[in-house]
């Protein structure tokens, strides 16, 4: 399958992806991340239900803090 990950066109062999796949396979490691699928939050909860399709738009965020 082809998605948009970060606005990366990115390809999987398989057909679909749980958003919690997603994050281990990109080696995302923090715990406060953002996710959205198709612009819709997907909660932390969620996650390993949410599943990523052919064509979606996947956002993936670090949530930071600084000053």
């Amino acid at each position: 399958m082809r998605v948009t990950i970060n606005s990366m066109l990115t390809e999987f062999p398989e057909n679909q992806l749980s958003v919690a796949e997603i994050l281990r396979r990109k080696r995302y490691s923090f715990p406060n991340i953002i996710s959205r699928i198709n612009g819709t939050l997907i909660r932390r909860e969620e996650r390993e239900n949410a599943l990523v399709r052919e064509g979606d738009d996947v956002e993936l965020y670090h949530m930071m803090s600084g000053g």
